[in-house]
């Protein structure tokens, strides 16, 4: 039987992006089911509110054992989207090759699970789930836009190198030549989206080396850039928590995103705290927040990332996030501090408090010190 196609609806067509989960494959815990409960509930919260065209889940689903364990996984966290019928996508991360089975075998069981599946594997290239998918305009008749998918792939065997892989130069190529057949068949340039797990290394552009006094609101850097600490630039929007990690050795894929000119916007995961977004080169880069409640985040700030796009402007991509408090949600996992505070806040509290232990220790040291003195002074009296 032939797969709908992916249409737009009423001049819009919109995606909801699941940010690394990071599910357990067995919950035997009150407090597993409690983190379970919670992302699942976001899941469902936020597909009846966005009512999305398509769903796409960013990488690091989660870890599982056996194929048994793994079909289990899928089907929990597939179930809010399977319960309303709507589309999905699925990009692995580096933490998904680290499951018993095989990326191919994976992606076999996410389709067999939930067959609304707009994923699939382009053979000969590195990793699992290069592809390019087109949606329709919504008579269903002629392409309007493309959504590329890529496998980031994992850890680099050389951490020394980089402590992640980049894109292979197969799949920089692949993607050159698909987007020239895919211009040379609609005889034009189609706008397209990017989805890919671990981000590219010019999302350090929207960043600047932070000042001495923007120190607690700055990140360090990462692979290679270590020595420095980063703040975001003006034109950066969202939340800058943690150090962008991306690969090290830069894959040119940019490069080639930009040669081309089709792709817009590209949306990564990987990194759990940040959500900031800004343009590049005219291209728009977004971070998405993890959804789950597993992997280390700042409280309640979880969420999923809306993207809308318009069928008589291609050159329009509006997006933000829509958080787990934003939907009226409350909390079961976390406690009754965590559940209030959120982002920068909790940051900024962790190094408050940081300084005013360094403070309270340096001032125990001085009255010491006196003390110290004092009696010495006596004795020598």
């Amino acid at each position: 039987m032939e797969q709908e196609k992916l249409r737009f609806h009423n001049g819009v067509f919109k995606i909801m992006v699941i940010g690394d989960l990071h599910e357990p494959d067995v919950i035997e815990s009150i407090d597993a089911q409690r983190r379970t409960s919670d992302a699942m509930r976001l899941l469902a919260a936020a597909a009846d509110k966005l009512r999305p065209d398509l769903a796409v889940y960013a990488g690091d689903q989660g870890k599982s054992g056996d194929e048994a364990r793994m079909r289990a996984l899928i089907r929990r966290i597939t179930a809010p989207l399977r319960e309303r019928e709507i589309p999905y996508a699925v990009v692995f991360g580096n933490h998904d090759r680290e499951c018993e089975l095989p990326l191919s075998r994976q992606l076999a069981l996410y389709r067999e699970e939930y067959d609304r599946l707009y994923t699939y594997d382009t053979p000969g290239l590195p990793g699992c789930g290069n592809c390019c998918v087109p949606v329709y305009d919504a008579a269903g008749e002629k392409p309007v836009w493309r959504l590329w998918q890529a496998d980031s792939l994992g850890g680099y065997p050389d951490p020394a190198v980089s402590p992640y892989d980049w894109l292979q130069p197969e799949q920089v190529a692949w993607y050159r030549r698909t987007a020239a057949e895919n211009k040379a068949a609609d005889g034009r340039v189609l706008p397209a989206l990017w989805f890919m797990h671990i981000p590219v290394r010019e999302e350090y552009r929207l960043l600047r080396k932070a000042k001495w006094y923007e120190l607690p609101w700055s990140v360090k850097g990462f692979a290679g850039r270590q020595g420095s600490r980063y703040i975001q630039k003006d034109r950066s929007i969202g939340y800058l928590g943690e150090d962008p990690a991306a690969a090290a050795v830069n894959s040119g894929i940019f490069e080639a995103w930009k040669e081309t000119g089709d792709v817009k916007a590209a949306v990564f995961g990987h990194d759990h705290m940040n959500d900031f977004a800004g343009e590049v080169d005219g291209i728009l880069l977004c971070q998405c927040k993890t959804a789950g409640f597993y992997p280390y985040t700042d409280g309640c700030s979880g969420g999923v990332r809306l993207i809308t796009l318009y069928e008589d402007d291609p050159a329009r991509v509006d997006t933000r996030m829509v958080r787990f408090k934003e939907l009226g949600l409350k909390s079961e996992s976390l406690g009754p501090v965590m559940r209030h505070f959120h982002d920068r806040q909790v940051i900024n509290i962790r190094v408050a408090s940081a300084v005013g232990g360094a403070v309270l220790g340096l001032a125990g040291l001085l009255i010491a010190g006196r003390r110290w003195r004092g009696r010495r002074s006596g004795k020598a009296k």
